[in-house]
């Protein structure tokens, strides 16, 4: 795969992806600009927004370069698995922290 190929399977998942990376970003700028939130809830909402922001565009990117990669290496079914979880589980827990944070951020703010 060249280049241009990598680029159209990134552009491919726009539709897709896009909606959720402007509600992140959305999220984000409203969280920076509110300034009466208590600051352990305001920092936790916005290591929050920024981890989810991070996974997604992590994911974004890295599938089809993981794809690209595959395509080209000619790996078994067995290596293929092995690759995608190398790429999956650290994408899981990004997202996973990046809720724990937000729901911190709830909780913390609703005292």
């Amino acid at each position: 795969m060249d280049v241009r190929d990598i680029l159209l399977l990134i552009a491919g998942q726009l539709p897709s992806r896009l909606p959720v990376l402007i509600a992140l970003v959305v999220g984000l700028a409203l969280v920076a600009q509110r300034r009466t939130l208590p600051a352990t809830s305001r920092k936790a909402a916005l290591l929050g927004f920024a981890l989810l922001l991070l996974g997604n565009l992590l994911g974004m990117l890295g599938w089809p370069l993981l794809q690209a990669s595959i395509i080209d290496a000619a790996m078994s079914a067995a290596q293929i698995q092995m690759t995608f979880a190398l790429l999956a589980v650290p994408l899981a827990l990004l997202d996973a922290a990046g809720l724990v944070l937000l729901a911190l951020a709830i909780v913390r703010g609703a005292r």
